[in-house]
């Protein structure tokens, strides 16, 4: 079905984007984006569009810097020289976002931020998705270089610059897949808290507000944490950056056990499921018709005849059906690994719930 040689590269991508280094990034990035201001009252199609090309901005950008220091370390410096610059931009970064995310908090003095712009699309918000990119990279490279390096980058000496171009492509999919549903989730999430919910948008602030200013703080240790460790191999270790990367060491596991491949796979079907859904009312007549026709054709492929509903039909039912015995587990194993994501995705879950009850009850009693 598919060339087992490009499961690791996949896999590797899914990896990539929650490794320990910038495990903060990701929802740092989403704290970001669900606090932007723009394209908030355009329709569907234009949202979807929108999402869709700054998540493969993020995705390229990310690739492209590892790519720039695969060359880098293979023709003028070494892998060591630049993994102890680093550690430094991580630093500088985490002190730059945790004032960020006071401004967005406080709604002041946002402009002076120039690498995380705000303003809108037909200005320069590619050019400030692009330096997120080349920070979320930055700050990755102590941990997934030496992976990228060896698995990635190397194949174009191993097998040649077609065979290792296909590689690189496979692993930039694997990484685009964890960014693209995140970003089209909460595009499409917050246009229609904003156009249908309008009260909660503060709300919905305050969580990217939040989320930087955590993922800054996190950076900022992590980065220190990092310097001390170059300097002094035998410094203690940081119970912070320790917790932090057993829950991704778990994750890591987590997807190799599912594998990558129908991890991968999953998450791009649902990337089409957004687009489909989004770009659907632009389309009238024949075009809608062949566009479901298509989208109910790809969804019997891969999740009917290919995994027999075990791709995502399956896990959802079986996750659903479980989750009482999972909330049960929070107080019987509070240590368990899985614990402070599931409580985070049931917070979470119950706030749109509850925001959205409380602007219902607020509009019919208007």
């Amino acid at each position: 079905m598919f060339d087992i040689e490009l499961v690791l590269p996949f896999s590797l991508g899914i990896v990539t984007a929650i490794n320990p280094c910038g495990f903060a990034m990701l929802p740092t990035w989403l704290g970001y984006f669900i606090g932007k201001d723009t394209a908030d009252s355009q329709a569907r199609p234009e949202q979807v569009l929108r999402g869709l090309v700054i998540s493969l901005t993020l995705t390229t950008t990310f690739v492209g810097v590892f790519g720039f220091l695969g060359f880098l370390i293979s023709h003028l410096v070494n892998e060591e020289t630049i993994a102890r610059k680093t550690p430094w931009i991580t630093v500088i970064l985490g002190a730059l976002l945790i004032p960020y995310g006071f401004s967005l908090l406080l709604k002041k003095n946002q402009k002076k931020f120039l690498l995380f712009d705000r303003r809108g699309p037909k200005s320069n918000e590619i050019f400030s998705v692009i330096g997120f990119g080349i920070s979320y990279a930055i700050v990755s490279v102590g941990c997934s270089a030496p992976l990228f390096l060896l698995q990635i980058s190397g194949s174009f000496s191993r097998q040649g610059i077609f065979e290792g171009t296909i590689i690189f492509l496979t692993y930039a999919l694997g990484l685009g897949a964890v960014v693209t549903v995140s970003t089209l989730s909460l595009a499409l999430a917050r246009g229609g808290l904003v156009r249908n919910l309008r009260k909660t948008l503060p709300y919905v602030d305050l969580i990217g507000a939040i989320s930087l200013l955590i993922g800054g703080a996190y950076l900022f240790i992590y980065g220190i944490y990092e310097i001390r460790t170059l300097n002094s191999p035998g410094v203690g270790a940081n119970q912070i950056v320790e917790k932090i990367n057993e829950l991704q060491s778990h994750l890591t596991i987590w997807v190799s056990e599912v594998g990558g491949l129908e991890i991968g796979l999953a998450l791009w079907l649902i990337v089409l499921t957004f687009i489909i859904w989004g770009l659907n009312p632009a389309f009238t007549g024949i075009a809608k018709k062949v566009l479901r026709l298509s989208f109910f054709g790809i969804w019997f492929f891969i999740e009917g005849v290919l995994y027999k509903g075990t791709l995502i039909i399956k896990p959802i039912v079986y996750l659903v059906l479980k989750w009482p015995e999972r909330v049960t587990h929070w107080f019987e194993k509070p240590k368990r690994w899985a614990v402070p994501l599931e409580i985070l995705f049931s917070s979470l879950l119950l706030l749109i719930v509850f925001l959205s009850c409380v602007a219902l009850y607020r509009e019919k009693k208007k």
